[in-house]
């Protein structure tokens, strides 16, 4: 029945993705994307209540996707790339998301504005992104405090 239900689920999801949101979002900057679901992010994983919410549509576990290498412990095997959250900024929202794992940043000693815009751009015969930021983000000490005492 829950595999059912599952299946269902990303039946739609992939309907409403395909036919309706992946169409608007390919009309906008692709950097302005980037940080609407940055920002979506944020206030997503901000409280128990949407975070839980999140999790009803977005993740799965099954035991047989659990690992622990080099002595840690992972609820599975996939993992967001370093670059996507630079300021670490969604590391409360990330595992209501189906995340088992992030890589943030990357980060420097100070704070980084990167490269001059256009930072992002989509190349849409190979269905693809090239992505330019440099190395932007906030620097160690603003980042090292949205991390303290996080636990993924």
């Amino acid at each position: 029945m829950k595999e059912t239900i599952i299946a269902v689920r990303n039946k739609i999801l992939r309907v409403l993705y395909k036919g309706i949101v992946k169409k608007i979002f390919f009309c906008i900057d692709p950097e302005k994307i980037h940080d609407l679901m940055v920002l979506k992010g944020r206030f997503l994983g901000s409280n128990f209540l949407t975070r839980n919410l999140v999790s009803l549509f977005f993740s799965y576990s099954n035991k047989k996707l659990k690992q622990t290498i080099a002595g840690i412990n992972f609820s599975n095997p996939i993992g967001l790339a370093a670059g996507f959250d630079k300021n670490a900024e969604l590391t409360k929202i990330l595992p209501s998301v189906g995340f088992g794992f992030a890589e943030l940043g990357s980060i420097t000693g100070h704070p980084c504005q990167g490269n001059p815009k256009p930072r992002v751009w989509r190349l849409k015969k190979s269905q693809s992104l090239v992505i330019y930021y440099g190395l932007k983000n906030e620097g160690c000490e603003m980042i090292s405090k949205k991390l303290k005492g996080r636990k993924f």
